[in-house]
């Protein structure tokens, strides 16, 4: 599962074929509500949403672009996030309609860059691009490798497969996994998310972000070790929370560490609805077409991610 999580497109809120595979590994026994171009939230099925207690949120968007209006020759212009256009230009792309459902509906497509005004630019080419509404990504397959998986996209589907395989090892009426769009892009889409967990969930005792940093931007960093990051970025994620929360784990034998980032994530935003905690899980060569993360890290992750459950609830 991991492997098709990662291979998968979904870009900007252009995200089913990754949301379809959530519902694939969750199965018949849990329930899906949908935010409009913003979030998908899972249950166990039957379970009341006021009765939620416990949230893991992640998100599924990865880095990529939009192709733009035609130019010329058959080239079209392009927008990119998460990375340098040339990343793109030097790299097999895989492209899809906004609309798509099925990573099995992708194609190929092949860019470049060319220097306008000083400022590198984008252009896209390939048979079936339509302007606005035609997404692509790094076309790369996953490999495991002496106990880690290298691709594209796994800041963030490495910590998307830790909250899946979290929120069915808590198999607990009182827990949602929210898998969140557009956090690489436009990460105020959340919002809709933090919307209608007030308007739904008013009881949540504890909300758990997971994501992927470079280990450049975390400090202390290990592949193996997934972390407690109280400080995220500019933003202070519950401090005093966090520092109780991890000495009550680290009591426990959870494998984790406390510490800092330089970069942050969408934490901030859902911090308001209840005590909140960003769980950070470190990769090598993030926003590149071939990160590289650990498999003991993985699987510690949502093991630290059923424990923040069990300890809430």
């Amino acid at each position: 599962m991991l492997h098709r999580l990662s291979d998968a497109p979904s870009v900007g809120t252009a995200c089913e074929p990754v949301m379809a595979m959530a519902a694939e590994r969750l199965g018949d026994g849990f329930d899906r509500a949908d935010g409009q171009d913003s979030f998908s939230l899972f249950t166990l099925r039957g379970a009341s949403r006021a009765d939620l207690q416990y949230v893991m949120v992640a998100h599924v968007d990865e880095i990529g672009g939009v192709a733009l209006s035609e130019d010329r020759d058959g080239w079209f212009r392009a927008r990119c996030w998460g990375c340098s256009p040339m990343a793109f230009a030097r790299s097999g792309l895989q492209a899809m309609d906004y609309l798509a459902a099925s990573p099995d509906d992708a194609f190929p497509i092949e860019a470049a860059v060319e220097l306008i005004g000083g400022e590198l630019r984008l252009r896209v080419r390939g048979t079936g691009i339509r302007p606005y509404r035609t997404v692509f990504t790094f076309d790369t397959m996953s490999v495991i490798e002496q106990g880690h998986i290298l691709g594209k996209a796994l800041d963030p589907r490495a910590t998307v497969f830790a909250v899946l395989s979290a929120f069915r090892a808590l198999n607990d009426p009182r827990v949602g996994a929210l898998l969140v769009m557009a956090e690489e892009c436009f990460m105020d889409a959340a919002r809709k998310a933090v919307v209608y967990l007030q308007r739904h969930a008013p009881n949540l005792r504890l909300i758990a972000n997971a994501d992927v940093p470079s280990v450049a931007n975390l400090d202390g960093a290990d592949l193996e070790v997934p972390a407690i990051r109280p400080f995220e970025g500019r933003n202070m994620v519950d401090p005093g929370f966090s520092i109780r929360m991890s000495e009550a784990l680290a009591h426990q034998g959870i494998v984790h560490h406390l510490t800092g980032a330089r970069s942050g994530s969408q934490t901030a935003l859902f911090s308001p609805l209840a005590p909140t905690v960003s769980v950070a899980l470190p990769g090598e060569g993030i926003h590149t077409e071939r990160a590289r993360m650990s498999l003991v890290g993985i699987e510690r992750c949502a093991d630290l991610l059923v424990a923040l459950g069990s300890h809430a609830l």
